[in-house]
C-alpha cells in the first residue's frame, strides 16, 4: 500500500469492527495481504546456548502434533538455510528438521520452522506455525507462535486445544507465554507490517481484548540479569496486560515477590482457572516453584461498548508492579506525515495502562459505562447480531443498519429479513429498545 494514502475508510472501519464482532478471522485487505482478527498463542522460551538443539528438538515435536489438528492445507512452508518460502510438498523443504537445525546450530544462525494455510505469509492465517530458535539466547528469548482456526476452536474442540497448550507448556516450560486475540500477524513476515500495525492500533479503540504480540521483536531482552540491562520496551522488562490466558512463570512470580497461594487468594473467581506446571529448579528458580498458567474466563474480544471486563481488570491489578508499560507495540518506527493511526510512545502507555482502575482508554466518554438507572446493562451481556434470513432468536424490537428506520419487533422464530441492495453491506439485525410508550 501507499503510505500517504489512508488504509481503511471510515466506512470500511466500520464494516471491519461489525464482522470482526460476529466472527472472527473476517478478512479484509490487499490480495496477499488481507488481514483479520485471529486467536493465537505464544510462548516466550529463554534458555542457554547449549539448550539451542534441545529447544529446537521440542518445536518440531510440537510442529508435528499440530500438524494432526489443522483441518485446513497448509500451502507454504518457510526453509531456514536458504530463507525463501516453499510450496508445501516442495522436495527442496528438509526431511530432516533436527538436521537442519544442527546445521544451523553450527553456523551459528537462527532456526526456523514456519508454515501457513494461505498463499502468502503476509495474509492474516487461520493456521499457521512460526518457531524461532534464537542463535544468541543471552539477547532474545526462543519463540513459537501459533495462530488456530477460530471456527475449528467453537466448533467442539476447545478442550482438545486447551489439552494441546497445557501439554506445549509442560515440554517448553516458556518464561512468558500469552493466548487470545491479536490482528492475525502469524510472526510470519514483515511484508505486510504496515498494514497490520494500523490495524492493530485502530482495532485498539474497539475492542478491550485485543493483544498485540510480535515475537520477533517483543523477545529481545538483552542482558536479564540482576544487574544488567534490560531493555524497557521489550518483555525482559516485564510481562504484558493479559487479555485471556498468560503464564506467571517462577521468575516473574520472584519479581512480583508473591508465591502461589497468595496469587491463587488475589484470584478467586470462579471465571478464573489457574493450572500449576512444575519447572525445573535452577538459577532462575531456586525455590522450585510452579509456573502458574492462568486463563481468564472465555476467548472474548471485549467489545468498548460493553464495558471494561472486570475478569482482566482483576488480572491486571495483579501483574502490574511487573507490566512491561513502555513496551514497544510497533514493528515499523511512525514517521511524520503518516495519515494512518499508529501506535507513538504516549498512546502505547495508554493502552498497556487501559485496565487500570484510572484508565481514559479509549477515551474518557467511552470508558464510561452507563448505570443500570442510566440505561446501562447490569449484566454486561452483548447484544447479540443476528443476520438477515435467520430466525429470531428472542421476541422483542429489533434494528438493522442497513436500512434507516428499521426498528420494528419480531417473534420468537420469525425469520428477519435481508435488506436488498442496502449500501451498507450485509444484514444484521441488533436488539432495540421499544417505543417510549412500550411498558
Amino acid at each position: 500500500m501507499s503510505t500517504a494514502e489512508l488504509f481503511l475508510s471510515p466506512e470500511e472501519i466500520e464494516k471491519f469492527i461489525r464482522e470482526s464482532k460476529i466472527a472472527p478471522q473476517w478478512f479484509y485487505g490487499y490480495p496477499g495481504r488481507e488481514l483479520g482478527i485471529c486467536p493465537y498463542v505464544t510462548f516466550y522460551v529463554y534458555h542457554q546456548p547449549e539448550d539451542y538443539m534441545s529447544v529446537a528438538g521440542k518445536f518440531i515435536d510440537i510442529w508435528e502434533r499440530f500438524g494432526r489438528l489443522v483441518d485446513e492445507p497448509i500451502k507454504k512452508v518457510f526453509k531456514s538455510r536458504t530463507q525463501v518460502w516453499l510450496n508445501a510438498g516442495d522436495k527442496r523443504f528438509p526431511e530432516d528438521l533436527r538436521a537442519e537445525a544442527k546445521f544451523l546450530q553450527d553456523e551459528f544462525r537462527t532456526f526456523y520452522l514456519m508454515a501457513t494455510d494461505m498463499e502468502s505469509p503476509d495474509a492474516s492465517p487461520l493456521w499457521s506455525y512460526s518457531a524461532r530458535v534464537c542463535h544468541v539466547p543471552q539477547m532474545g528469548y526462543s519463540t513459537l507462535k501459533l495462530v488456530f482456526c477460530y471456527d475449528w476452536y467453537e466448533d467442539g474442540n476447545q478442550a482438545r486445544w486447551r489439552d494441546f497448550v497445557l501439554d506445549c507448556i509442560k515440554s517448553l516450560r516458556p518464561e512468558q507465554a500469552y493466548m487470545g486475540y491479536e490482528v492475525g500477524n502469524g510472526g510470519l513476515s514483515v511484508m505486510g507490517a504496515y498494514e497490520s500495525d494500523v490495524l492493530e492500533r485502530i482495532c485498539a479503540d474497539h475492542f478491550y481484548g485485543l493483544d498485540i504480540d510480535h515475537p520477533s521483536s517483543m523477545g529481545f531482552h538483552a542482558n536479564d540479569d540482576e544487574d544488567g540491562y534490560v531493555n524497557p520496551a521489550r518483555l525482559g522488562a516485564g510481562v504484558r496486560s493479559p487479555t485471556w490466558c498468560f503464564m506467571l512463570s517462577p521468575v516473574w512470580q520472584r519479581k512480583l515477590g508473591k508465591p502461589e497461594h497468595q496469587i491463587r487468594v488475589e484470584l478467586a473467581d470462579p471465571r478464573i482457572k489457574i493450572t500449576a506446571v512444575p519447572y525445573p529448579r535452577n538459577t532462575r528458580n531456586p525455590d522450585g516453584a510452579n509456573g502458574l498458567w492462568i486463563e481468564l474466563g472465555d476467548l472474548d474480544l471485549y467489545p468498548v461498548e460493553d464495558g471494561v471486563p472486570d475478569v482482566l481488570v482483576k488480572a491486571n491489578r495483579l501483574i502490574r508492579p511487573i507490566r512491561c508499560d513502555q513496551l514497544n507495540l510497533n514493528t515499523l518506527d511512525p514517521w511524520d506525515g503518516d495519515p494512518n493511526p499508529r501506535f507513538g510512545y504516549e498512546t502505547s502507555l495508554r493502552w498497556m495502562r487501559r485496565f487500570d482502575e484510572d484508565s481514559d482508554w479509549p477515551s474518557a466518554e467511552q470508558r464510561r459505562k452507563p448505570s443500570p438507572d442510566e440505561g446501562g446493562d447490569a449484566t454486561s451481556k452483548r447484544q447479540p447480531l443476528v443476520p438477515g434470513g435467520e430466525p429470531c432468536p428472542q421476541a422483542g424490537w429489533w434494528s438493522t443498519l442497513a436500512q434507516s428506520g428499521s426498528r420494528r419487533r419480531f417473534e420468537k422464530g420469525e425469520v428477519m429479513p435481508v435488506i436488498e441492495g442496502s449500501s451498507f453491506g450485509d444484514t444484521y439485525w441488533q436488539q432495540a429498545s421499544g417505543p417510549k410508550d412500550e411498558k
